[in-house]
């Protein structure tokens, strides 16, 4: 069960215990009130639940780019540090003797 669920049940078990309270002594019915409270409730926690998944997302995909990122300058190091030692091999003779 998820965080915002558990704070949903949470917040309507409270409330209905409010209302019946404040229903006991003073003869207000108020569990309607208490019914839409509740639906409200679990609307926002609907929609927190919706902001957590966008920003696991978002920053998923943040670590994916830079990883990728990374990866490219690995390779283009090694293009480089290749093309660096064939250059040297191709200057210097190692059988030269001098």
């Amino acid at each position: 069960m998820s965080l915002f669920d558990s704070l949903k049940e949470k917040a309507a078990e409270l409330l209905g215990g409010a209302g019946d309270k404040v229903s006991e002594l003073t003869g207000v019915d108020l569990s309607g009130a208490a019914d839409q409270v509740t639906q409200a409730t679990g609307g926002l926690a609907e929609t927190g639940q919706g902001l957590a998944e966008s920003a696991t997302t978002a920053g998923q995909d943040a670590v994916d780019s830079a990883t990728a990122a990374g990866q490219g300058v690995v390779d283009s190091t090694g293009a480089l540090g290749d093309a660096a030692t064939g250059l040297a091999g191709d200057v210097i003779d190692p059988n030269a003797r001098g």
